[in-house]
């Protein structure tokens, strides 16, 4: 999937091309915008070096990002994100789940079964499951 780029030379000129790796290093013409230039492209997901020609003289934009190729070169760079896939937090049309009481999920509380627990869990005392288990008696 491309993304729309929008690069921007404000600097002086009357000829303001654009040229790099995504247009084979051929300048391409930029449009004059009031006082600044642009150039449009779509571009896939990548790392993109280029150069502005400013009325015939290869320059990179000191205000923009940079970087040297291997030739020693100083050229502006663009990064074109891969854009992550939007995935609604809740699908249209479905409602919330809502959980309807069943015979083996509804507990009757009697006051017998009503008991009050204290101390906390580092004075217990630990047990082995064999210590758990109970024998019926025939």
């Amino acid at each position: 999937m491309s993304t729309s780029i929008v690069l921007n030379w404000s600097g002086e000129g009357s000829d303001v091309k654009v040229a790099g790796e995504f247009t084979s290093w051929s300048p391409q013409d930029a449009i004059k915008t009031g006082d600044a230039w642009q150039f449009k492209i779509d571009l896939q997901p990548g790392r993109y070096q280029y150069k502005w020609v400013v009325d015939g003289n290869w320059l990179a934009d000191e205000s923009q990002p940079v970087d040297i190729d291997e030739s020693g070169n100083k050229n502006n760079v663009v990064s074109v994100e891969v854009e992550a896939e939007k995935i609604p937090d809740v699908q249209k049309g479905t409602e919330p789940i809502e959980e309807k009481p069943t015979e083996s999920n509804l507990v009757e509380s009697t006051e017998a079964d009503q008991t009050e627990v204290s101390g906390d869990s580092d004075s217990w005392e630990r047990v082995s499951d064999d210590d758990c288990l109970t024998t019926s008696k025939p």
